[in-house]
């Protein structure tokens, strides 16, 4: 698509989403005057810290997928620094500015930026994959009580078994010269270890779901048996919003964050929330993309002492 009609498609986008969001929000006006806000600052603070530390550990998760690839180890500092600064252009000016991002800071540290990139496609894969499945699990039955959930989650959780197969990977992989122009960059990892770090992105989502419960419970009366779910709303609306193609996925996160937590909560009350979740996300990553900065500075970028976790057979070369 022509920058220009990506631009007036996702103007087109957010405009629509935004008259979506404040007629929700004026219909249920009544409603929102007599709803029982609970505003707790020490939720909020928490919530945000959490917030910041699990995407400090999705970093860590990145570690564990770039090491299958050939290439050094990285030191996990110089790795948050690249994640949290690259982060922020996912909004401006959008998200496929991020992995040019990664693979100019990585340059700029003495890294492979191709193999950067590439890795940072997999964890990304990866984290809509798993996303997906957390998803199926926690919502399936109160999203679409029409479905047998236990279709959905077998459905979802074979599919994002079979997507890390090596075989399927290296296949997904091999398209990146054309637009790199670079050789092939190989994973060099068995289908048990991609299940592993689809497993830890998994655990990821759930680390997520407690950091977005204490968000949603720091503003609204919702009971930790809810969870799960809350976990579940979370993981599939950033789901929908990455996929879409809107800066940092704006707009429709938002739709889809209001629309999952309608079964929990009233219309409008989830509408607000889902609005007030951006400004959360984003104060999160301002605070970790500001530590990143001020923290990490200096040292070696690659991690001599951590050992290689690559095949010893020699990596073949498209020609």
């Amino acid at each position: 698509m022509k920058p220009a009609w990506r631009r007036l498609l996702g103007a087109l986008l957010i405009a629509a989403t935004v008259w979506w969001l404040g007629r929700l929000i004026a219909d249920n006006w009544a409603q929102l005057r007599g709803y029982d806000w609970r505003v707790d600052p020490a939720l909020l603070a928490a919530s945000v810290v959490a917030h910041v530390a699990v995407l400090g550990w999705g970093v860590w998760v990145w570690s564990r997928i770039l090491r299958h690839f050939d290439h050094p180890p990285v030191r996990l500092g110089m790795l948050q620094r690249i994640w949290w600064l690259s982060n922020l252009a996912r909004y401006v000016p959008g998200k496929v500015f991020q992995f040019i991002a990664v693979a100019q800071l990585s340059r700029g540290a003495g890294l492979s930026g191709a193999v950067m990139l590439t890795s940072m496609l997999v964890h990304t894969g990866m984290a809509l994959l798993s996303a997906a499945v957390v998803a199926a699990w926690t919502l399936a039955g109160d999203v679409l009580p029409g479905i047998d959930p236990r279709w959905l989650m077998a459905v979802a959780t074979i599919g994002a078994a079979l997507a890390v197969h090596p075989a399927f990977l290296n296949h997904l992989l091999a398209l990146i010269p054309r637009l790199l122009k670079k050789e092939v960059i190989r994973w060099n990892a068995g289908w048990m270890d991609g299940l592993g770090l689809l497993g830890l992105s998994v655990v990821s989502w759930m680390f997520y779901g407690v950091a977005y419960h204490l968000f949603v419970a720091s503003l609204a009366d919702v009971p930790w048996t809810l969870l799960p779910q809350m976990a579940g709303v979370n993981a599939f609306s950033f789901f929908i919003g990455y996929a879409s193609v809107l800066p940092g996925g704006m707009g429709l996160r938002e739709f889809a964050m209001a629309e999952l937590l309608q079964p929990y909560l009233p219309a409008g009350v989830a509408a607000v929330l889902a609005i007030a979740s951006r400004l959360w996300t984003i104060a999160a990553e301002l605070i970790g993309g500001s530590a990143a900065a001020l923290l990490v500075r200096g040292g070696p970028a690659v991690d001599a002492a951590a050992p290689v976790d690559v095949a010893e057979a020699p990596v073949p070369r498209q020609p």
